[in-house]
């Protein structure tokens, strides 16, 4: 047995001397991007820092618009710059339209029992997937449009009301308000207005709160797969926490199937219920269909609700930009509510929006894609199974075309004739851009907006005297602002 053991280890060193010599003394006929030495096992993770989307400019000025990294046990490559990263996700094959497996995505699978829309791969069922779900919000972003303006409008008076009751006379935090009133609009957007709502709202706020300290201090897991044989409290973890948030799920489906008509589409859930979809062996099963509405609870929320937040924190650090904001509403809207249809006549609070997302984007970083075949990015090879990282940071502050990235001014996004510049709206890419574009965008703009101006048409916000508000971002799955207090005026 010692024998066999013996030899067996003398073989594994041949093989692997063999084939380190064979990688040294026979080149490669690709041509592989340069990049940055990384640490054994770990990768280039430890090298990130406390704000990853710097390292990634130094890297990007080092080396180019693409390098190579190791996330890990994962190859990768980082991605910057508008043109390539358009190349990469506008690639004619698709390349690059994956995502990886990662143990977080394996949970998931696990836990609804089919891979869902922002984790599932590039495939025939992703891409079936994809159009059911975007026929869905569709639905609510034209032919109902009144739905979601008389939700959005309700829950933001709503939050107007207690923001002026409980900061009016005395600085207050908000963040905390603005995060659950957003919570209220998607779940009400998903599921519609039935019983429990506060109940199931502070279910799915502890579950996601939950999920960003797992991505926090778990996601090493999901670089290094082999660690979930020696942390397996981490996984379960995970599961936990992914399972509350399905059974929720299955819940309301359950309730929407006792009174559903497809007369009278109420929300999402019913949408989705209506929906053609073969259950027996079919492209798409409804198991994995319902599984969508849990990526849109979590992603929905939290990406609108945090752009809200930096938005209102931006407007009172600049007061002039507030008062620009607030000259314009007044302008175009008297003696009524704001309405979706002011949206193409308010550019300035258009200017704020997109100007808020350059700097502060709540994902700097798309979510991770993944090459599904050998194919080039530029003149370099990208291998089948690489991890492709798209930086959106080294778009929004690329000194060559926005010239001041670092200061905040909505103006940068006018043309000569005041009008909103489409070439500099388009290097916005805070929704990002390609197959894997957010499906809910055009909803997001449409909440952000509505309520956004709902507010300025009613509040002012002020900064607290000899205090400053700290505009940093705090690093995360999802770049939240810090809490912040401010005193918040009625306007008459």
């Amino acid at each position: 047995m010692e024998n066999f053991v013996q030899y067996g280890l003398a073989v594994v060193s041949v093989l692997l001397v063999v084939g380190f010599l064979k990688r040294m003394l026979i080149p490669s006929a690709k041509k592989y991007p340069p990049g940055p030495h990384g640490y054994p096992l770990l990768g280039h993770v430890p090298q990130y820092g406390a704000f990853p989307p710097k390292t990634f400019m130094k890297w990007w000025h080092r080396y180019g618009d693409v390098f190579s990294i190791r996330l890990g046990s994962w190859k990768a490559v980082g991605v910057n710059g508008y043109s390539t990263i358009k190349e990469v996700t506008n690639h004619p094959n698709d390349a690059f339209a994956g995502r990886p497996y990662f143990v977080s995505h394996e949970v998931m699978e696990e836990v609804v029992g089919a891979s869902t829309l922002s984790s599932g791969n590039y495939c025939p069922a992703y891409i079936k997937h994809h159009q059911v779900v975007s026929r869905s919000l569709k639905l609510f972003s034209t032919g109902r449009q009144e739905v979601m303006e008389e939700l959005v409008s309700q829950e933001t008076n709503a939050l107007i009301d207690k923001l002026l009751k409980n900061c009016g006379t005395i600085p207050g935090y908000v963040l905390e308000d603005v995060m659950n009133c957003f919570l209220r609009v998607t779940f009400q957007f998903l599921y519609g207005r039935g019983q429990n709502i506060d109940q199931h709202v502070q279910t799915i706020h502890d579950c996601i709160q939950e999920f960003v300290e797992f991505c926090n201090n778990g996601s090493a897991i999901d670089v290094m797969p082999w660690l979930k044989y020696f942390m397996p409290g981490k996984v379960n973890w995970l599961r936990n926490i992914l399972g509350k948030m399905y059974r929720l799920q299955k819940e309301q489906i359950e309730e929407h199937k006792t009174d559903f008509t497809k007369e009278d589409i109420r929300d999402v859930a019913d949408a989705f219920i209506a929906s053609d979809v073969n259950d027996d062996n079919g492209v798409l099963s409804r198991t994995k269909l319902n599984g969508a509405l849990v990526d849109l609870m979590a992603a929905s929320y939290d990406t609108t609700s945090s752009t809200i937040a930096w938005m209102l924190l931006h407007i009172a650090a600049y007061p002039d930009v507030q008062r620009k904001v607030h000259e314009e509403i007044d302008e175009l809207v008297k003696g009524r509510k704001v309405s979706l249809k002011d949206k193409k006549n308010l550019p300035y609070v258009e200017a704020v929006f997109l100007e808020v997302s350059r700097m502060v984007p709540p994902l700097p970083f798309a979510l991770p894609h993944y090459a599904i075949m050998d194919a080039k990015i530029g003149d370099y090879d990208v291998d089948k199974d690489t991890v492709v990282i798209l930086n959106y940071y080294s778009v929004h502050y690329d000194e060559k075309y926005w010239g001041d990235p670092d200061n905040f001014r909505p103006e940068r996004f006018f043309t000569k004739e005041n009008t909103l510049d489409s070439d500099k709206c388009a290097h916005v890419l805070q929704f990002g851009t390609g197959r894997r574009k957010c499906i809910g965008d055009v909803i997001a703009k449409m909440n952000v907006f509505l309520s956004f101006a709902t507010i300025m048409q009613r509040c002012n916000f002020i900064k607290p005297s000899g205090e400053e508000l700290d505009l940093n971002p705090v690093p995360g799955l999802v770049y939240h602002p810090k809490d912040f207090r401010v005193l918040v005026k009625e306007r008459v």
